[in-house]
């Protein structure tokens, strides 16, 4: 909390909280646009022009916060809003609402968070730029208006992960040598571990460049958050009912989903796709397409795969969020940027057409 002299100004900000000011604008740029974090402002009445990143932050953001306008605290909630939904693959479980209930009960994460050291992170996140090793950096319990017991547990793990891309290739006929040159780049991944009371249980894991299984990185992140939420007790939501009530109810959906591609498979080894020609347009308007998958699906055919855009309600002008259902059976990804409003639309949706 913002700390004021005895004339009721607020007091300069300390050399740590500059620092942390610092990181989390640097977070931010990454996480999301400038015209998020302007738009942010003119909701606190702060001028928001700026020339670039930098101009925006010390003409803008630094004296705003030196006069109290805006708090730390409140910078940190625009970069959790921005970077913990979005561009990732969530995987989806489930367990006794009873049993949700008592593992994300007050007294425990509090009891498990003192014997882990973590206890700080219950008030105060880290600000964590390029950890050197995988990081619990926020626990946080959903205490929202007024809750009398926690409505969801929230643990952010923070990585590093390297990619590299092949920049250059020389031959040395002479040597029998052969170099590549590589440029690598380093990024910080965030992933989200969320038990609700209902009993659903999301691993949200940062999307990767370079690869499509994350088998190993689902397998890490729950070891990691095993102390509060145990590897034993959940098991695997499937959406495979989710999957075909998208085609075959695609009629009564049509204003609410755009279809791209679709993948299904049989009991007897065969597969078949379908897709459009581009992004833009609408694969469930194509009856040829339409009649040949489901004449496929009607001989024990399943669908394995569906690229879709889930129309969002209430929007001018009118958005859409890409989500793909493919890979593992509880398994879906939103690889492009959205708020937490946009994914629990979207995970909402498909957790209503798997029942």
């Amino acid at each position: 909390m913002r700390a004021y002299t005895k004339t009721g100004e607020p007091e300069l900000l300390s050399l740590d909280d500059v620092e942390v000011s610092q990181v989390i604008f640097r977070l931010l740029k990454h996480a999301t646009s400038q015209q998020v974090v302007k738009d942010f402002l003119k909701k606190k009445n702060i001028a928001s022009s700026a020339q670039n990143w930098d101009d925006l932050f010390t003409r803008r953001i630094q004296p705003a916060l030196n006069d109290g306008v805006i708090a730390i605290g409140e910078l940190r909630d625009l970069l959790r809003e921005a970077e913990e939904c979005g561009r990732q693959h969530t995987f989806l479980f489930r367990c006794a609402p009873e049993r949700a209930i008592a593992l994300i009960s007050q007294q425990r994460v509090e009891g498990i968070a003192a014997e882990e050291g973590l206890s700080p992170l219950l008030t105060t996140p880290i600000d964590l730029e390029l950890p050197d090793t995988s990081t619990i950096v926020d626990v946080r319990l959903d205490l929202s208006n007024g809750a009398q017991q926690p409505r969801a547990l929230l643990i952010k793990v923070v990585e590093t992960r390297t990619t590299k891309a092949l920049l250059s290739e020389t031959t040395d006929m002479v040597a029998g040598r052969m170099t590549k040159t590589y440029a690598v780049t380093k990024k910080r991944a965030v992933n989200i571990a969320q038990l609700n009371e209902n009993g659903l249980l999301e691993f949200r894991l940062a999307s990767q460049d370079n690869q499509s299984r994350y088998h190993d990185n689902l397998r890490a992140l729950r070891i990691q958050v095993s102390k509060f939420i145990p590897l034993g007790g959940f098991e695997m939501v499937s959406l495979s009912k989710a999957k075909d009530r998208l085609l075959e109810d695609r009629a009564t959906l049509a204003g609410e989903v755009r279809y791209s591609h679709s993948t299904a498979s049989n009991d007897f080894g065969f597969s078949m796709q379908v897709s459009t020609s581009s992004q833009e347009e609408n694969l469930s308007t194509d009856d040829g397409s339409m009649a040949a998958l489901e004449s496929f699906l009607a001989n024990e055919g399943h669908v394995t795969g569906s690229n879709i855009y889930f129309k969002m309600p209430d929007t001018e002008p009118p958005r859409e969020i890409h989500v793909l259902l493919s890979g593992e059976v509880n398994e879906f990804a939103v690889p492009v940027s959205c708020s937490t409003g946009d994914y629990m639309y979207v995970r909402g949706k498909i957790l209503s057409l798997n029942h």
